[in-house]
């Protein structure tokens, strides 16, 4: 392995990860999401630390950024050995790949019980709704399409290099 090929990788899928989970959370919660956190009936406080408590709220904000980083640096060592193969592939078909591992493997096959995914469904208490279900789905499937085509798009290969 080129360490400093996988370095530079790793740089750009993990500032490609911050970026689009970020702005994805920033559109989705005021617009899709903020009734699970906060209000009347805020069902995901019930298992989630929710800024209606600053005392837990704190321990997020301590942490989200070191978090995402460390997700970006897996997504890259799991996308790494892939990358001669997809830097051979056309845009679209990068994307649509990357992309579908993403938000299948990484969210609706996942095996964990959040909002959204199949364990979800399973395992998650009759509180967490259908509604809710499916309500948190469409800020999952922009990140994931936008992280995909940002990496896609840097993954082009250059006439006589590797990607």
């Amino acid at each position: 392995m080129n360490l400093n090929r996988f370095l530079v990788f790793a740089g750009k899928v993990t500032l490609a990860h911050v970026v689009t989970y970020l702005a994805s959370g920033t559109i989705a919660y005021p617009l899709l999401t903020r009734e699970f956190y906060m209000g009347p009936n805020p069902i995901f406080a019930t298992f989630m630390r929710t800024e209606a408590e600053p005392a837990l709220w704190s321990h997020v904000m301590t942490w989200f950024i070191p978090a995402q980083l460390l997700r970006g640096l897996l997504i890259s060592a799991a996308l790494y050995p892939f990358c001669d193969i997809l830097a051979t592939w056309s845009f679209v078909k990068r994307c649509l790949s990357i992309a579908g591992l993403y938000i299948v493997l990484g969210f609706w096959a996942a095996a964990v019980a959040a909002p959204g995914t199949i364990e979800g469904w399973v395992y998650l208490r009759p509180e967490i709704t259908g509604y809710a279900h499916f309500k948190v789905q469409p800020e999952i499937i922009l990140q994931g399409f936008a992280l995909a085509a940002w990496v896609a798009g840097w993954m082009v290969q250059e006439p006589g290099k590797p990607a």
